[in-house]
């Protein structure tokens, strides 16, 4: 584990890219994971896969990062290597252009799939390079990696994205610390504290109804099933579902281990 006066110099990163079917991590999923670790003078390893998302592919997403419905298919799905995910990122610091989005989806990963969620921290390429570089016309990785002389042919591909966030990591320290004795109370003085994952009220899309339930929050309620059992469980919504009269969440029951639907007429209390 690094600390405050732990050298750069000395410590592994993790540069972390995903694509997506989507923008918010309550409603969509993962469809490629990218990752690099590096040193500040050497790559280490690269890991790269599809994901199935178990959701089709809108249109527009396609057509950002070209990844389509046939290239997914037979694909792992993200539970599935997730435990490969946290394996190949270890103790590295993790390095991400725009982690408010990419660790987001990672925890909201991790809780559907049941796992326990591992600390996730993240330095910000697009916080660190808007201290560094200051006449950028923008922010965005491809003009990062224009304006900088960081060779990529391919923007919007996960491992791609990755590599080229590494190099924007270098670039920022190297221009900062050029006698290479920066430790990571210095990056941190630069960039503030590593940023966490974090669903915004409008990701999480309150439900339309009379509690604090929101799509892709985890929480407990108290719910009579049609027999007149009363029990309380956690769920994971996942969406909502009308059906004439009636409105159902979709969700995750934590205690039968599977997706079931929720009259909300019959949800008694939500703590």
């Amino acid at each position: 584990m690094v600390n405050e006066y732990t050298r750069l110099g000395d410590a592994v990163f993790c540069a972390l890219d995903f694509e997506t079917t989507g923008v918010n991590p309550a409603l969509d999923r993962i469809v490629e994971i990218g990752m690099v670790r590096f040193t500040l003078d050497e790559t280490l390893a690269t890991f790269s896969t599809l994901i199935d998302p178990e959701q089709e592919i809108p249109e527009r997403a396609i057509e950002i990062h070209g990844i389509t419905n046939e290239m997914v298919h037979g694909a792992p799905r993200i539970g599935e290597m997730l435990p490969a995910l946290t394996e190949f990122m270890g103790d590295a610091t993790l390095v991400i252009q725009n982690p408010h989005f990419d660790l987001t989806f990672l925890e909201v990963a991790f809780k559907r799939s049941e796992l326990s969620v591992p600390r996730l921290r993240a330095y910000d390429t697009v916080r660190l390079s808007r201290k560094t570089f200051v006449n950028m016309p923008n922010y965005r990785l491809d003009t990062l990696c224009a304006n900088l002389d960081i060779e990529s042919t391919v923007h919007h591909r996960a491992l791609a994205d990755a590599c080229s966030c590494m190099e924007v990591f270098r670039k920022v320290v190297r221009f900062h610390d050029v006698p290479g004795e920066w430790t990571f109370g210095d990056l941190t003085r630069l960039h503030g504290d590593a940023m966490q994952p974090q669903l915004t009220r409008k990701e999480k899309r309150r439900l339309n109804l009379n509690n604090d339930i929101y799509l892709g929050d985890v929480v407990k309620i108290r719910y009579m099933d049609e027999s007149g059992r009363v029990t309380t469980r956690r769920i994971l919504p996942k969406e909502v579902v009308q059906n004439g009269n009636k409105t159902y969440i979709h969700a995750f029951c934590y205690m039968r281990k599977e997706d079931r639907f929720f009259n909300t007429r019959r949800i008694l209390k939500v703590y």
